[in-house]
């Protein structure tokens, strides 16, 4: 199984990869209503480039943050959370794309790559000070877990 590293921020020749993940993913079927939701509430998700490489911007949010998982092999990007700080004790994951090879049925699914991303917003949560909860929108009935 390949690597997988997580990141910020991708480098501009990337964008694509980073649409299909974000846009033209069919996996996302699954939880279609949810991102619909989310959309009404925020914005819809935006690639935007920034410095020397890419994030997603949600709608007029400030201090919308990303991590994006990559092959470490290839660079490409295989996942990608969007998430803010929604008060001082909540993190809330706003969108999450999954590369369709990396979902239940695709040919790496066993990298549980869903779950390393979650666990790394999760991660970079703690360190923030204050936050004690990390919230997810969609994906089955609202998920909040504990930091």
């Amino acid at each position: 199984m390949r690597g997988i590293e997580f990141t910020s921020r991708i480098p501009h020749h990337k964008r694509h990869a980073l649409e299909r993940i974000l846009f033209f993913n069919r996996c996302q079927d699954r939880v279609a209503r949810d991102i619909v939701d989310v959309i009404d509430r925020y914005g819809p998700p935006e690639i935007v480039e920034d410095g020397d490489g890419l994030r997603v911007r949600v709608g007029d949010l400030p201090d919308v943050q990303c991590l994006f998982a990559v092959d470490s092999m290839t660079a490409r990007p295989i996942g990608v959370a969007v998430y803010i700080r929604a008060d001082l004790e909540h993190v809330t994951v706003l969108h999450v794309g999954v590369s369709e090879d990396y979902c239940a049925g695709g040919m790496n699914e066993g990298a549980g790559l869903l779950l390393r991303l979650i666990g790394e917003v999760r991660r970079s949560s703690r360190r923030m000070k204050g936050v004690r909860r990390l919230q997810m929108l969609y994906g089955g009935p609202r998920a909040r877990a504990s930091l």
